[in-house]
């Protein structure tokens, strides 16, 4: 048993709960299994079913495979997620393949894979996977492929064989390294035939394949392999497996290290205008390994199992000097390499190079930052790393890591399969890569321009004095549009400290800042007299313009460093232009507001826009119109009401005020304002800068003069 009992994976088999169906039975295994990264990674390994089913067509009973279908992941996977095809059909493959065994067909095993959707059984939607033969050719029931760091650990030690065997006395036999296919398959299959007692199979390098006759029994058989490697590894390591500490395993002030280096990092990776998401990962397995003497020299040979270097690239990027002419030179040398590995490594259809920068950085004594499209993909590409320290920890206590050639490497990262897989993939959204900082977290005009933004693929982080708007913020919009998308940070943005301590979170959460949106403002009703006090202009300027000022400077701090294209977004009003009675301060502060707008236009150019929008006055949904304000408005314009009446009803009776004063004989709403927000902050309007947006329906009094 391993050493430390309460380091093995438990058994989570609930016989009460594991459905009598057995395909919605492969699904709550997958998910046991998939829940665990002990078990598998992230969107890695896959399952299967074998059942007897009635063809639909025929009404004959038939064999049919269920397996995991394409891109899923197990542990959060429903049935929906698994194709289900003719196993006879899937079979029948083998005889147009060029290389079967006992056939000799006319396709090449890449062409096999089109073949797998007309195998699909009651038309059934989900994809099949590539890994598809690689159950399909195993005479069991159920089937488990897991991506174990503990069994990676041992399928990727130069002798791996020898291992797999003292490990598991016979019950396991032993596949060479081979990329995933019917090729794959077919190998299990022969495999299998020549060993008749063996219950699974290690794939050099790639992670290991069990069977059983039910899946509870797949189930406790896949955590009993695992837990033997584990064991194993945890006997047999005498020394660290990453050698002596050779440096500071955490420095101090690397929070503030990273702030300035991920805007920095992140301009300088971006590649044909295409940005990148930034996750930072400074836990202890990460921050341990690059303090040890082994580090080098174990990331420079790269990952082994195939999911991990799909999104890790060939190898990471290890800065040590942290200057930027450092990393410029770091990154000009990690681009050559790449390019020369690309040429080495090329096919004659072999699809163009793509971003040659690296997808994960390490950096001795802060942690590591990894890049994707998204906070998800950067994530998960962070994590396939840690499997991947995990997997070299496991090999060099036991033995010495190699990884995947580099040949086989290239053949999966340039894979036409993997290309054909990329191209069906959806466009990206008109804001996808992109970092918001929306300032204005309330409902109403906030909350509207938060939905633009995410709607269209934009990373936010919302803002605002009240803790509570903040947090109901973010709550709601995470509901809708997922935890990883959305951040909170309380900020007074006539503070410089606390508007910089929300930038770098921003900076920390996703890696950078490319647009600020800034609709916090204030409107102090005067006396009865229509007076301002001194006080009241003091805080009308210091919110409405110096607050503006303030976390544009803040905003633009970080948008400097990263040398790409952005937008700041400030908002004004029509109050601006338009001289009336009745609010002094306000309509100053404003007038001040767009001529800061055009002031900053000329500082944070070339790379920065600077622009504003101006609405007419906004009644509905707006957190500057409690009850006790309307009802003043309402007074101050003759218009009739009673003390009984709603405060729907009143807000109504104001915005129809407003609205006949228009020339559409609209209200201004708060989505017609956040629709002007996101043309400023979208790059539909990249030549505008130092400009004033009107959304007012067509008010004269505020036409440019």
């Amino acid at each position: 048993m391993i050493k430390d009992p309460a380091t093995a994976i438990p058994s989570l088999w609930d016989a009460a709960k594991a459905p009598a169906d057995e395909a919605d039975k492969l699904v709550y295994a997958s998910n046991l299994l998939g829940s665990d990264p002990k078990i598998t990674n992230f969107g890695g390994g896959n399952t299967s079913v074998k059942v007897c089913d009635v063809d639909p067509l025929t009404g004959a009973e038939v064999d049919v495979l269920w397996v995991k279908g394409s891109g899923g992941d197990l542990g959060t996977a429903k049935r929906s997620g698994f194709a289900s095809l003719f196993l006879d059909k899937v079979l029948a493959t083998e005889g147009r393949y060029v290389a079967g065994r006992k056939a000799k067909g006319d396709l090449p095993e890449d062409d096999i894979v089109p073949l797998y959707r007309h195998c699909i059984f009651n038309d059934n939607p989900a994809a099949p996977s590539i890994d598809t033969p690689l159950h399909a050719f195993v005479p069991a029931k159920a089937v488990s492929h897991m991506h174990s760091d503990a069994v990676i650990s041992i399928a990727a030690c130069e002798d791996a064989e020898r291992l797999m065997h003292e490990i598991y006395q016979g019950e396991m036999g032993y596949l060479p390294w081979m990329r995933p296919g019917l090729e794959l398959g077919l190998m299990l299959r022969d495999l299998i035939e020549a060993n008749p007692g063996i219950n699974s199979a290690l794939m050099g390098q790639h992670g290991f394949i069990c069977w059983a006759d039910s899946w509870e029994e797949c189930y406790e058989l896949t955590l009993r392999l695992i837990n033997k490697a584990a064991e194993y590894i945890d006997r047999n390591t005498k020394a660290h497996p990453f050698g002596e500490v050779v440096r500071e395993k955490q420095v101090s002030g690397s929070a503030d290290k990273l702030v300035e280096l991920l805007p920095l990092l992140r301009g300088k990776v971006a590649f044909n205008g295409q940005r990148l998401i930034g996750k930072v990962d400074q836990s202890n397995p990460v921050l341990e390994y690059l303090s040890r003497a082994k580090c080098h020299d174990l990331a420079k040979l790269g990952t082994s199992c195939p999911d991990h270097f799909l999104r890790t690239k060939i190898r990471p990027l290890i800065l040590e000097n942290l200057s930027e002419e450092g990393i410029d030179q770091a990154l000009a040398e990690f681009r050559e390499g790449y390019a020369a590995y690309y040429a080495r490594c090329r096919h004659a259809d072999s699809p163009a190079m793509r971003n040659p920068n690296p997808s994960v950085v390490l950096l001795p004594g802060i942690g590591m930052i990894s890049f994707g499209k998204n906070p998800t993909e950067a994530r998960v590409t962070g994590e396939f790393y840690r499997n991947a320290i995990e997997v070299m920890r496991g090999a060099e206590a036991v033995s010495k890591y190699i990884a995947l050639p580099e040949q086989e490497a290239f053949n999966i990262e340039y894979w036409l399969l993997e290309e054909a897989k990329l191209k069906r993939m959806p466009p990206e959204k008109e804001m996808s890569r992109k970092i918001v900082l929306l300032i204005g977290a309330g409902p109403g005009i906030g909350q509207e321009i938060a939905k633009r933004l995410l709607d269209q693929g934009a990373c936010l982080v919302v803002a605002d004095l009240n803790q509570t708007l903040v947090d109901d913020a973010v709550a709601h919009l995470r509901g809708d549009y997922g935890r990883e998308a959305v951040e909170g940070v309380v900020m007074d943005i006539t503070n410089r400290d606390t508007v910089r301590q929300g930038v770098d979170k921003a900076v920390l959460a996703f890696g950078g800042l490319d647009v600020l949106v800034n609709i916090a403002a204030v409107f102090i009703p005067p006396s009865p007299d229509g007076k301002n006090t001194d006080d009241q202009w003091r805080k009308s300027l210091e919110i409405n313009v110096l607050g503006s000022n303030i976390v544009a400077e803040e905003a633009q701090r970080i948008m400097a460093k990263q040398g790409t294209p952005a937008s700041i977004v400030l908002c004004s009003s029509a109050n601006a232009v338009v001289s009336k009675k009745g609010s002094l301060a306000y309509d100053t502060s404003k007038a001040a507001l767009n001529h800061l707008v055009r002031e900053l236009a000329v500082e944070f150019a070339p790379t920065t826009r600077v622009n504003a929008v101006a609405p007419a006055t906004v009644v509905a949904g707006s957190q500057m119109f409690p009850r006790d304000r309307v009802i003043a408005s309402l007074t101050k314009y003759k218009i009739a009401f009673a003390e009984s009446d709603t405060d729907e009803v009143l807000v109504q009776k104001l915005s129809d005020f407003y609205a006949q004063r228009t020339l559409l004989k609209q209200a201004v709403s708060p989505g017609k304002v956040a629709d002007a927000a996101y043309l400023l902050a979208s790059d539909r309007l990249s030549q505008t800068t130092g400009q004033v947006l009107a959304v007012d329906a067509g008010l004269v009094e505020a036409f440019l003069r």
